[in-house]
């Protein structure tokens, strides 16, 4: 998306600055496989707490040199073959909109992108970093002269092509304050993307179908739709596992330690007889996913079908999430899992399985690498 600067060979490392830690994963390529070189994270919560009292200004400054030295000593412990990374920006921080244009040169579209890029963003565009694809063509009128049937039937009509356009737009200043934060900690950074592009690589790559994304974040849940590995729909929605925790914290009026922990242990909290806990923060996320899908679905026609909705993020782990999803949405919920494309050691397995998809974005960002290598093969 927003690129930057470096090198390395048959490496690639994903920096993942999500609101509660960083993790950091770097992958190799060799003989057309992908393996599983070093993986690591660093908790962001004291972080945070120790410059909440400062003035904005501040404690922007602090917050930053704090994250650039836990972001130092985590790269130092893990012994990083490579210095090559991919980085992301959280998905709140940027615009991702679906633009469709009539058909154009493509001098005449690129001034036209400009121009629409000014309704969605509402600071100068000087100011702002962006990017542009055509993600789609379809054909539009033919161009009918009233000339007779005879003449018409004889002459090849030109059929223009309208164009769909992903826009995609981050402030300048929040990708160079990443990959200043980055590449002074050591690394080089080769790319900065918004993170919902790296959960998409990571939980659905190219395939053909169409899904729904739900990425529960700890403040964040992104909810994504993506057809044929294209975003059609993008939407942020405030709150995430932080909000769940609180909600079983006082539906059962226990601490928000003993919460967390119920959070990961295998017992059903929403479909269960004896215990069916009202979660405000899960009812407003269905029902934006419902409104989704449901949007979609009236806009393709009778035969359009979502063919899964895709759970990810740390609280996606939460026993009879799936199955909650399933039911309100109607369409057929599964945990992703972004290791699949990976070769890794067997010995990490329980780690692979605890810790799922809330490594998503670091993957997604190290299979951008990966196949930037491919297409060097």
């Amino acid at each position: 998306m927003f690129k930057m600067f470096g090198s390395g060979k048959n490496y690639s490392i994903g920096v993942d600055f999500g609101t509660s830690a960083i993790k950091i994963v770097e992958l190799s390529f060799k003989n057309q496989k992908t393996y599983l070189e070093n993986y690591g994270w660093v908790d962001l919560g004291l972080v945070s707490a120790s410059s909440v009292t400062k003035p904005i200004a501040e404690a922007k400054n602090s917050y930053d040199k704090k994250l650039q030295k836990y972001l130092q000593k985590l790269i130092k412990s893990m012994k990083l073959k490579s210095k090559g990374a991919y980085i992301s920006l959280p998905g709140s921080s940027g615009l991702v909109v679906l633009i469709n244009f009539p058909a154009m040169s493509d001098e005449e579209l690129e001034e036209a992108v400009k121009f629409e890029a000014k309704k969605y963003i509402p600071n100068s565009l000087d100011e702002v970093a962006i990017d542009w694809e055509i993600v789609g063509e379809k054909n539009g009128p033919e161009n009918q002269s009233e000339a007779s049937p005879k003449e018409n039937s004889e002459k090849i009509d030109f059929i223009a092509k309208e164009k769909e356009v992903l826009l995609v737009a981050a402030p300048k200043k929040e990708v160079v304050r990443c990959g200043s934060i980055v590449k002074d900690s050591g690394l080089n950074v080769r790319n900065v993307e918004l993170e919902i592009f790296s959960l998409v690589r990571a939980t659905v790559g190219n395939d053909s179908g169409c899904s729904l994304i739900v990425d529960i974040g700890s403040q964040m849940t992104n909810i994504v739709l993506v057809e044929k590995g294209i975003i059609k729909v993008n939407r942020n929605v405030e709150g995430g596992g932080n909000e769940v925790t609180r909600s079983i914290a006082e539906s059962l009026n226990i601490s928000k330690q003993r919460a967390e922990e119920l959070k990961k242990e295998n017992k059903d909290l929403l479909n269960s007889r004896e215990m069916s806990l009202v979660i405000p923060v899960l009812d407003m996320i269905t029902n934006e996913s419902l409104r989704i899908v449901n949007a979609y679905k009236a806009k393709r026609g009778e035969n359009s079908r979502i063919d899964s909705i895709i759970l990810s993020g740390g609280s996606s782990k939460l026993k009879g999430l799936d199955q909650y999803f399933s039911q309100k949405i109607g369409v057929q919920a599964r945990i992703g899992n972004p290791w699949s494309k990976v070769v890794y050691d067997e010995k990490i397995n329980p780690f692979v399985e605890k810790m799922g998809t809330s490594f998503s974005v670091a993957l997604g960002l190290a299979f951008r690498g990966i196949e930037e290598l491919k297409s060097k093969k």
